[in-house]
């Protein structure tokens, strides 16, 4: 599955969700750039270089791999593979879908207020 990780769309949505009170998962940033890097390589090895690539700005260091413990492994959405390699599970997609879904309610929430604030 090929395509591209908007960041700022990502950080911008996330933004959003935090604004309602959400601050985990769909208003996490972390959270959701590890899990699209993760099901941008379905069914491949994902290495934390890889995961980093998009975290770096976002993290300090050494927080993404105690949220690749703490978080992604202990609720079963990777399974660690090899030193610094994982591999996203069924349960993992799943979550990915839902935060692209989150992804499109904010740009159509967006979009709506756009609207909205051009009537006279």
């Amino acid at each position: 599955m090929t395509y591209e990780i908007d960041v700022e769309m990502e950080q911008k949505a996330a933004d959003f969700y935090q604004s309602l009170g959400i601050n985990q998962g769909p208003g996490d940033i972390q959270y959701r750039l590890i899990l699209l890097v993760l099901n941008k390589n379905e069914g491949e090895v994902t290495e934390f270089a890889d995961i980093r690539e998009y975290t770096d700005r976002f993290a300090d260091k050494g927080s993404i791999g105690s949220k690749m413990k703490t978080v992604f492994q202990l609720e079963g959405l990777v399974e660690k593979v090899k030193r610094g390699g994982y591999i996203i599970t069924d349960k993992g997609i799943i979550a990915a879908n839902f935060l692209k879904d989150t992804t499109d309610f904010y740009k159509k929430t967006k979009r709506m207020e756009d609207i909205i604030e051009r009537m006279p």
